[in-house]
């Protein structure tokens, strides 16, 4: 994995992502959480969810999280609280995304900003 350039790095502290994150509890039940987290914490965050149990606020803040999936309340509250949108999720897999996704954040912002400018 190559290191991200300085700027990268600077705009990454700066950057926080929120993400959807669904699993188990220990009791096999499916859970999710909204958890708001420094892009430059992005791949060890990836790295941790591989080793199994782990716990999301070690890596940020958890804004929402619950049992099942998110209701259209919490949803709702999300997106205009937060600028959560639903459907244009990015799907990070694993920590190499994760350090695309970091390293080309300057691209999304530009690509954001263009798309407000549109509206």
């Amino acid at each position: 994995m190559t290191k991200l350039t300085k700027t990268e790095q600077i705009i990454a502290e700066k950057t926080v992502c929120i993400l959807l994150v669904r699993g188990e509890n220990p009791d096999g039940g499916k859970i999710y959480a909204y958890v708001a987290i420094r892009a430059d914490k992005l791949e060890s965050f990836m790295e941790a969810q591989k080793q199994g149990t782990f716990y999301p606020e070690d890596f940020g803040i958890i804004i929402e999280s619950g049992e099942g999936e998110p209701s259209a309340e919490v949803k709702h509250k999300m997106t205009t609280e937060y600028g959560f949108n639903h459907d244009a999720m990015l799907d990070i897999a694993n920590s190499d995304k994760a350090h695309s996704i970091t390293s080309n954040l300057s691209n999304y912002m530009s690509d954001a900003a263009a798309k407000d400018d549109d509206k």
